[in-house]
C-alpha cells in the first residue's frame, strides 16, 4: 500500500506499508530493536537512547517526495490527477496561493500557478467573526483543468498552460464569503458544490456558468441547485447554517445527491431531484464534524469530529456501524482503499493509521509522518511493497553512502611498498 501525505511544512511525503506485516509484529520488532540499540549505546557509552518505536516500525517506509520545510508553503489541499501527457501527478494548493503540479514518479514540479494578491492583507467582518487571511477550501483537477476555491468565495476554473510560464483560459466566479468547503464531482470535475458559515449548499457548473475571465465576478445565471435551511426548531427559532464538509454520493450530474456535515453535529443528505431541504437529517456526534468520506463500495459514510473520533455510519438508516480507536488528535484527512475494505486516517497527531473498514474495525498498520498531516491520497495503482524490499532499499542506501576504497590496480600505480624497496636495495 502506498500513500501520499501533505503537511503544514509544505512537504509531500510517500509512505509505503507492507500489508503482510501486522501492527503487532511491527511493534514486537521495534521493541527488540530499541532494546538492542539501548544495550549497544550503553556499552559504547555514547549517551542517551534517541531511537523510538514510532519511527522504526517494521513494514513501513516513509520518504520525502517533494519540498523542504517552509511553513509559508504549507499545503492546504491535495488531489491526485494525471498530467497532459498522462503522467500520474499530485496537485497541491499552498498557503501562499500557489497551485502546483508535482510528478508522482520523480517529485518534479511540472506546473505552477500563483494566485494574484492571495496574501494581500485585509479585514472583513462576517457572521460575527473577522476574516484576515485567504485560504483554500477546495481543489479539484483533471488532466487539462484545475478548479480551486477560497474562503472568500473566489472560484477559479482554469486550463493548464502550454508551459510552466503560460496559463490557459479561466472562468472566475465570486460567490458568498466565509465558505468552508468545496468539492467537485468525480465524473464531471467542472461540477462543484460549495457551502460554509451561513452559506447554504449550492451546486454550479463552471463550464456553463457565465462570469469573469480576467477578474472575479458574480455569476449571471442561477446555480443548478440551492438548498433551503431546515425548519425552525421547537422554539420556532431559525437554525444556524454551518457546512463543514460535503461530497457527491452518486454519478448523477444533472440531479445529484449530496451528503454534508455541519459544525452542529449533523449529517444531512440532499436530493436535488426531490426537494431543496434535506431528505435525511441525523445528529450523529457529540462534537462538531470536520470531515466526511462517502464509500464508493458500500452505502456507508465515514466522519470525523474535532476530538479525534472517527466513526462509520449506514447511509440508508443513519445508524452508527462502529468507531475506530487509537487516534490522539483531530483527523484532517480520510482515504479509502480501492475495494473499500480498508480506511486510512491522519491528522494532528502525526500518524497515518490504516484500519479494516468492517468486522472489528481493528488498526492494521501505522506509520509516523513527523509533521501534522493536512491531506492523504491512497495510491490505488501502486503495487504493494514488502519488508524485504524495504530492507534492500535501506541496505542499498547504506552501501551508497560508504566511501569507496582504492582498487588494487590504483594501489600498484603508486609504486612498490617500503619492504619491497628495501629488498631490491639489498640485492
Amino acid at each position: 500500500m502506498r500513500f501520499y501525505t501533505s503537511d503544514e511544512t509544505g512537504q509531500i511525503k510517500g509512505a509505503d506499508v507492507d500489508p503482510n506485516v501486522s501492527l503487532l509484529e511491527a511493534q514486537i520488532k521495534a521493541a527488540k530493536k530499541v532494546k538492542a540499540d539501548a544495550k549497544a549505546k550503553a556499552n559504547a557509552k555514547k549517551g542517551e537512547v534517541v531511537v523510538t518505536e514510532d519511527n522504526i516500525l517494521a513494514g513501513t517506509d516513509v520518504w520525502n517526495l517533494y519540498g523542504a520545510v517552509n511553513r509559508d508553503l504549507a499545503i492546504q489541499h491535495m488531489s491526485a490527477s494525471s498530467w497532459i501527457t498522462g503522467e500520474p501527478t499530485l496537485v497541491v494548493a499552498r498557503k501562499n496561493g500557489a497551485i502546483e503540479v508535482v510528478s508522482k514518479e520523480n517529485g518534479q514540479s511540472l506546473y505552477t500557478f500563483n494566485e494574484p494578491e492571495f496574501t494581500a492583507p485585509f479585514n472583513v467582518k462576517s457572521n460575527g467573526r473577522t476574516i484576515s487571511d485567504r485560504r483554500y477550501v477546495g481543489l479539484g483537477t483533471t488532466d487539462s483543468h484545475f478548479i480551486a476555491a477560497t474562503n472568500m468565495g473566489e472560484i477559479r476554473y482554469q486550463a493548464y498552460g502550454e508551459s510552466e510560464q503560460s496559463d490557459g483560459a479561466a472562468t472566475l466566479l465570486k460567490l458568498q464569503i466565509d465558505a468552508c468547503k468545496m468539492r467537485v464531482h468525480d465524473k464531471r470535475p467542472s461540477l462543484f458544490a460549495i457551502g460554509g458559515r451561513e452559506q447554504e449548499l449550492t451546486v454550479w457548473d463552471a463550464e456553463t456558468t457565465k462570469a469573469g475571465s480576467t477578474e472575479y465576478a458574480k455569476p449571471t445565471n442561477a446555480p443548478i441547485f440551492k438548498s433551503k435551511n431546515v425548519c425552525n426548531d421547537f422554539l420556532d427559532m431559525r437554525v444556524p447554517v454551518w457546512i463543514t464538509d460535503l461530497q457527491f454520493i452518486d454519478d448523477n450530474t444533472s440531479n445529484p445527491t449530496i451528503a454534508i456535515s455541519t459544525g452542529y453535529k449533523q449529517i444531512r443528505l440532499y436530493d436535488a431531484k426531490a426537494q431543496q431541504r434535506p431528505v435525511h437529517d441525523w445528529e450523529v456526534s457529540k462534537h462538531p464534524i470536520n470531515h466526511i468520506l462517502v464509500s464508493h463500495a458500500k452505502p456507508e459514510l465515514f466522519f470525523a469530529d474535532n476530538e479525534g473520533n472517527l466513526q462509520q455510519m449506514d447511509l440508508r438508516t443513519g445508524r452508527i456501524i462502529g468507531g475506530y480507536k487509537g487516534i490522539a488528535g483531530a483527523v484532517k484527512a480520510i482515504a479509502l482503499s480501492e475495494d473499500g475494505t480498508k480506511v486510512a486516517a491522519a491528522g494532528l497527531d502525526r500518524f497515518l493509521r490504516v484500519y479494516e473498514a468492517g468486522g472489528m474495525h481493528r488498526m492494521l498498520h501505522r506509520a509516523y509522518i513527523k509533521q501534522r498531516v493536512s491531506q492523504v491520497v491512497w495510491d490505488w495503482g501502486h503495487r504493494d511493497v514488502n519488508q524485504e524490499e524495504v530492507d534492500q532499499r535501506e541496505a542499498d542506501s547504506i552501501w551508497e553512502s560508504m566511501p569507496k576504497l582504492e582498487s588494487s590496480a590504483e594501489s600498484n600505480r603508486k609504486g612498490p611498498s617500503k619492504r619491497k624497496a628495501i629488498a631490491v636495495s639489498e640485492d
